[in-house]
């Protein structure tokens, strides 16, 4: 046998299997063609050699980094588009993997760890994307336009050392033309909600403020249009009924939609109030109301500020309404998008069975309509949530799932807020924090009314130790969603950035308010007991808070507190945070 140094590319069909029971025949046709047609002439352009054919599989090995690596994103883009013509369900993806590392050879054959690593970065690769190691990355660079996310630090199958990874997918290069993108939400999903906002009427006392109410109207408008589950009526024909007397069920019969909103605008000097009210377009009854008082300053940042604080209040007034008029029926009468919602409202529970049934529930619709963007981005949150409320040992499972299942989801539509609040999630765990951030920003580019984002994007903050601007974005998720399901994690990050900033009485106030409400988890009385163990040791309050962490976790010690700031391997805050932390839980009086 002898030694030399190449770059390994491990190319892998997915779901192969399930591709061959709906097909056989048409399958192994379409493998062949692949192979014959795109990826054997691109690895010869590329100057690589086809090592050989395992079942649905290709190994191939380059004298040169960057012909490997120039190679697959060749092959990568010349499938996407020989895919759509294909129905989604009958496409063959592949995932590559590639890295560079001493192998030996004997009968044109290859062998060794880089060969094994560069499978296993294959299996870690998104459908139709790529992975490659640290050391591929390094070498490419300043080289090939290669725009890869950082995917960590992973341990790879039967590879003792970790191996930092990068992930690239041809959606994340930048469009061949300014054309504006496709919006796939409009086909796949049914029955979304449908929304009307007829003008505001204006009530104020001062002349000529017509313009003021009518703007905050088209401002309106524009914010609930990026809620990408919500259908908005044209702004032109919200507009056909300035002036005229309209009843709700005229408005959705004429517009096609199921729900109306409306309301007045008064001005009063420097001050504006706003009301809004959202009616039921089949019986014009009154679903929910309410009023907003604020002192004008910039007339454009209030109209922008009160617009976008009730379309977040109105996102989870509207799930609320239309679950409910599912209760009752079974998935098998429903299509995906009344699935999906029934598995929100599972989701909204926060509890291990309850993330469990809508686990079940986002899967059903994800094979009901496989292009179900907003269901994967659902499906992931709920592997993040189950590595919270989960088995220790199931974190980095749980990680790797559902980053993939966000990148699959922000592949069926870039455009999707949550498939980015998901990954960016999922990456920030992973230990990719500065690519989490990025993700997340990129939520909140989409729809800036999205407080679960913001709230997302405030926790990560304070995993990297940047507590003030996370307090920052926790005060807009409260302000955008006040009655928000997830409020509790508001209120506990709100505690973990005041203790970051030695606001011992700040924290200590909001773990409290997290614990008020029902579904809290033990967090808030970690940081609850730590704050009060920093100011006075082991007090009479401190050891209440101690005894309260611990009938949510009955028996918990020093020593079980730290795993839980592990995912797998990788700290969720950082080691002098957590060290800090488990110090003051011990003078708090939690034992070791």
């Amino acid at each position: 046998m002898t030694r030399r140094l190449a770059a390994i590319l491990d190319a892998d069909v997915v779901g192969f299997s399930r591709l061959m029971g709906l097909d056989e025949s048409g399958t192994f046709a379409m493998l062949k063609a692949h192979n014959s047609e795109v990826i054997v002439p691109s690895i010869g352009r590329h100057h690589g050699r086809v090592v050989k054919f395992v079942g649905d599989g290709t190994l191939a090995e380059f004298a040169s980094v960057v012909d490997a690596v120039g190679c697959a994103m060749d092959i990568q883009r010349a499938l996407l588009a020989l895919n759509e013509a294909v129905e989604p369900d009958r496409r063959m993806l592949w995932r590559i993997g590639i890295h560079v590392d001493d192998v030996l050879v004997e009968d044109e054959d290859i062998f060794g760890d880089g060969v094994n690593v560069a499978a296993s970065l294959q299996a870690l690769a998104p459908p139709g994307g790529i992975c490659v190691s640290q050391q591929v990355n390094d070498q490419i660079r300043s080289k090939l336009d290669f725009r890869a996310i950082d995917f960590g630090n992973r341990k790879l199958k039967n590879i003792e050392r970790p191996i930092r990874v990068w992930r690239w997918t041809a959606e994340s290069e930048p469009p061949p033309s300014p054309a504006a993108p496709k919006d796939p939400v409009t086909g796949p999903v049914r029955n979304r909600p449908s929304i009307a906002v007829l003008p505001f009427s204006n009530m104020s006392s001062i002349e000529g403020q017509e313009h003021f109410s009518d703007g905050f109207t088209d401002e309106l408008i524009a914010t609930l249009a990026r809620c990408r589950w919500l259908l908005v009526a044209a702004r032109n024909s919200s507009f056909s009924y300035k002036g005229r007397q309209a009843n709700a069920q005229q408005v959705a019969e004429d517009l096609g939609v199921k729900y109306v909103l409306e309301g007045s605008v008064r001005r009063a000097a420097d001050r504006v109030r706003v009301t809004a009210q959202l009616l039921n377009g089949t019986d014009g009854t009154l679903l929910w109301a309410e009023r907003y008082d604020r002192t004008l300053a910039d007339i454009f940042e209030v109209q922008d500020q009160l617009a976008s604080e009730i379309t977040g209040t109105i996102e989870p007034e509207l799930g609320s309404i239309e679950f409910a008029a599912l209760r009752g029926r079974t998935v098998f009468d429903m299509d995906a998008w009344e699935i999906y919602l029934k598995g929100l409202w599972h989701l909204y529970r926060f509890t291990l069975d309850e993330l469990k049934t809508a686990k079940a529930l986002f899967e059903q619709a994800i094979s009901i309509d496989p292009t179900f963007a907003q269901a994967q981005a659902r499906l992931a949150y709920v592997h993040i949530q189950l590595g919270w409320y989960g088995p220790l040992n199931e974190r980095a499972e749980r990680i790797c799932d559902a980053i993939e299942l966000a990148e699959r989801a922000i592949i069926s539509d870039q455009r999707e807020p949550a498939a980015h609040l998901a990954l960016g999630r999922a990456l920030a765990l992973d230990g990719a924090t500065e690519a989490g951030l990025v993700h997340l920003r990129n939520a909140l580019q989409l729809d800036q009314s999205f407080a679960q984002a913001h709230f997302a994007l405030g926790q990560v903050l304070c995993y990297v130790e940047r507590p003030a601007e996370g307090i920052e974005e926790i005060k807009e998720a409260f302000r955008l969603s006040p009655r928000d399901p997830h409020l509790w994690t508001f209120h506990n990050v709100l505690a973990i950035a005041n203790y970051q900033l030695g606001n011992m009485a700040e924290a200590a106030k909001a773990a409290r308010a997290s614990l008020r409400s029902p579904n809290a988890t033990f967090w808030p009385a970690i940081f609850l007991a730590a704050a009060l163990g920093r100011v006075g040791g082991e007090t009479d309050e401190a050891r209440e808070a101690v005894a309260r962490l611990r009938r949510f976790r009955p028996g918990m010690t020093c020593t079980d507190a730290r795993r839980e700031f592990y995912f797998g391997d990788n700290p969720v805050m950082t080691e002098a945070f957590i060290d800090r932390c488990i110090t003051d839980l011990a003078k708090a009086g939690l034992p070791d």
